[in-house]
């Protein structure tokens, strides 16, 4: 049985060099093509193949402004658990991968809602009777997108209860 021994290659290129590989690549055989632009994503990223930060050099093509700005609008507007269902990989991977590139993440108190807080989301659309009057949970979770559990988790802290018998949200205390 023969052994096949493959050498290393270690890459430090800059971000306008790797792009022009990238692109480069393109003009080869389709193997090699594949093995040159797998190893520019690795070099940019910093990381091993099949990562997360791997796969996004590869996908947007290596070119790490590009891929600084898509994940920075995507975080804006999914989070990174949306983003984790999108890329295939945990939200805690995502959110490291996010810190490496320097992305600022919200911290976990925010439940990845682009409104932050519920308690922000009820204020943002006039306070918590007023949108108890006007929407019912999971229609006001999808507006706001915050999950409904969380909504009625804060609603409770506030002194709400839910009626099953009259599907409305009540305060404590009153009939």
């Amino acid at each position: 049985m023969s052994r096949q021994y493959g050498k290393e290659l270690r890459l430090f290129i800059l971000n306008r060099e790797g792009k022009e590989l990238f692109e480069w690549a393109d003009k080869l055989s389709p193997t090699l093509a594949e093995k040159v632009k797998s190893a520019v994503a690795c070099a940019l990223s910093g990381c091993s193949k099949g990562t997360f930060l791997w796969n996004v050099f590869y996908y947007y093509g290596c070119d790490a402004e590009k891929v600084r700005e898509e994940l920075r609008q995507e975080y804006k507007e999914k989070g990174t658990i949306e983003m984790g269902k999108r890329w295939g990989f945990n939200y805690h991977t995502i959110q490291e991968g996010l810190k490496k590139l320097g992305i600022e993440i919200k911290p976990r108190i925010y439940n990845n809602a682009p409104y932050g807080l519920a308690s922000d989301a009820f204020k943002k659309y006039g306070g918590i009777k007023a949108v108890l009057k006007r929407y019912s949970m999971t229609q006001f979770s999808k507006i706001c997108k915050i999950s409904h559990t969380t909504l009625s988790q804060y609603l409770r802290k506030q002194g709400y209860y839910y009626d099953r018998k009259e599907r409305k949200w009540r305060v404590k205390g009153e009939k």
